[in-house]
């Protein structure tokens, strides 16, 4: 008779079947709720984290896309004690909220002594109808008493945690603003402001940034734990609306700006010889035009392959290579 094996017991030990639930986009790929970490949508001062932190809460609360992506409509609080009342609602009516006809849109005016977790906690048991929740910004509300040092950061991250994230993460959905560091770093990560703890601990990282003093166009990105990130893309930002929408990636705009170089440096070739037959390129077409020196002999080739470009001479000293334009022959005429 074989024999009966006895099952193994724990002791102080609960064994529990993980069930797992989908996710809860409020944003389709990129914010959720059910998470212990929340997510922050980083820049630097006057980049435009207000304007989209607005677009979103709008979006939201009438279930209509956000930069192109699905949103669950909802109510939403939007936590913040920078602006003033009337800016805040100018801002929103342009954005064209209507508390008539959409969800609710609870906006937080208190002073600096009144943001704090508590209020929070206070403001989400109040309005259970609420599942996103954006926070202007993340250091006002924790009020880290050393944003650069991970132990300060940890301890008002716990916090947060304890008195808000494990009572409501359920449900609601936490995107705070932050800063950005003023020096550009390989990885935008690493520009985060302040202390590793506050890059370790958060979700979905939503990044704006300024193209440069320069050119005020704004570059989004969005990284995620989980979802759909999007790359380094420009935004089109309409500011009669003050809505934006995603625009050409940054690689295609390489790539579009090196074709559209290609096209003129080749135009720049064909007329050139065009209206100088029979001289050379080294000697008198390459001074002439602008562009890098690899690339102008690069397609300089690559029209003379294409049969654009007659050349005569030996391509001796006495016998010198010389260009002009091939005579072109149309469709149906004889050779």
């Amino acid at each position: 008779m074989s024999e009966v094996k006895k099952p193994l017991l724990l002791s102080g030990a609960e064994l529990k079947v993980l069930t797992f639930e989908p996710s809860q986009w409020i944003v389709e790929g990129l914010l959720r709720v059910g998470r212990k970490r929340i997510s922050l949508l980083a820049g630097k001062p006057e980049d435009g984290k207000s304007t989209i932190a607005r677009q979103l809460a709008v979006a939201v609360t009438k279930g209509k896309p956000f930069l192109g992506r699905q949103t669950v409509r909802a109510s939403v609080i939007y936590w913040q004690s920078e602006e003033e009342p009337g800016d805040v609602r100018d801002s929103l009516d342009r954005l064209g909220y209507d508390h008539t006809k959409d969800e609710k849109l609870l906006t937080f005016f208190g002073n600096a002594a009144e943001n704090h977790v508590q209020s929070l906690r206070e403001a989400l048991a109040a309005h259970p109808e609420v599942k996103l929740v954006l926070i202007e910004t993340l250091d006002d509300l924790l009020k880290v008493s050393d944003i650069k040092e991970n132990s300060a950061a940890r301890a008002a991250f716990d916090k947060f945690d304890t008195v808000v994230v494990n009572d409501f993460s359920h449900r609601v959905a936490f995107l705070a603003l932050h800063q950005l560091k003023k020096r550009e770093t390989d990885s935008v990560g690493d520009m985060l402001l302040g202390a590793t703890v506050i890059r370790g601990r958060t979700d979905a990282k939503w990044y704006l940034r300024r193209v440069s003093d320069e050119d005020p166009r704004r570059i989004f990105t969005a990284t995620v734990r989980k979802g759909q990130e999007i790359s380094p893309t420009y935004l089109d930002y309409n500011p009669d609306t003050e809505t934006s929408t995603l625009g050409m990636t940054t690689t295609e705009e390489r790539k579009h700006s090196a074709q559209e170089t290609d096209k003129r440096i080749v135009q720049e070739i064909v007329t050139f010889f065009k209206n100088n037959p029979d001289t050379s390129f080294e000697r008198d077409c390459f001074p002439a035009i602008s562009g890098n020196s690899d690339l102008k002999r690069r397609l300089f080739k690559r029209v003379c392959a294409d049969g654009v470009l007659k050349r005569i001479g030996k391509g001796t000293k006495s016998s010198p290579f010389a260009y002009t334009v091939a005579a072109i022959r149309m469709e149906g005429e004889a050779a």
